[in-house]
């Protein structure tokens, strides 16, 4: 029997309120294979968690005095703000870069050997769209720190319900099976956040190496 399988995980998350992230909450309280949760949030969260779930409120300003007890096997690195929240640019780039850079070093240093990214469809370093721009830096950044595992996951528009109002992405969404004819099944294919969150659940329990970027179709698979 592979060992791999058998081992119990600790895992971890950044951005555990967002789209994508509460749905990968939700898959991974049930997920037998993870004994204990750990949520690092920037605001306390009145929702109430499993036993083997721990909600650590921190303004990621700290994270180099972060005790060892917080180590985990497992990072999912889900967190993001929208130019609404923070019209900044500076601030914008703090957040989903800075903050899911210093993470990832902590806990590369704490003996974290699989990290699984959020980014985006089209993310480039090199890009002229400052979104794009900023999610392809931050790939490249993780890519460098040498993890076991680097699980980069791009999806095209994401389905799903979010607190705040978007309303370009709300209209996106309403459309988004319009376009999804013109996509072929290829990465600009909208997909539902649960279904993401399922897929990196999915995703998590296979034996892998390397750095993986996943698009649309991947996601499909790792649902079957």
């Amino acid at each position: 029997m592979n060992l791999y399988f058998c081992t119990m995980k600790k895992a971890a998350i950044i951005g555990s309120s967002g789209l994508v992230g509460k749905h990968l909450v939700t898959e991974l309280i049930k997920e037998e294979s993870i004994d204990e949760l750990r949520l690092f949030v920037r605001t306390p969260s009145k929702v109430a968690f499993s036993d083997n779930t721990t909600v650590c409120v921190t303004d990621f300003s700290d994270i180099e005095e972060w005790s060892t007890d917080w180590s985990f096997d497992v990072l999912f690195c889900c967190i993001g703000t929208t130019r609404k929240k923070t019209p900044n640019l500076s601030e914008y780039k703090a957040i989903d870069y800075g903050i899911t850079k210093r993470v990832a070093e902590w806990a590369k240093k704490s003996g974290c050997k699989e990290v699984h990214l959020i980014s985006s469809v089209a993310a480039d370093a090199q890009s002229k769209n400052f979104y794009l721009k900023i999610k392809g830096e931050t790939e490249q950044a993780l890519t460098t720190m040498g993890f076991t595992s680097l699980q980069i996951y791009r999806p095209g528009m994401l389905i799903g319900s979010r607190i705040e109002r978007r309303f370009a992405e709300n209209i996106g969404q309403k459309l988004s099976p319009i376009f999804d004819i013109f996509t072929f099944g290829g990465q600009y294919h909208s997909i539902k956040a649960q279904k993401l969150a399922k897929s990196m659940c999915s995703n998590m329990k296979k034996e892998k190496n390397g750095v993986a970027i996943l698009t649309y179709k991947d996601f499909k698979r790792l649902l079957h």
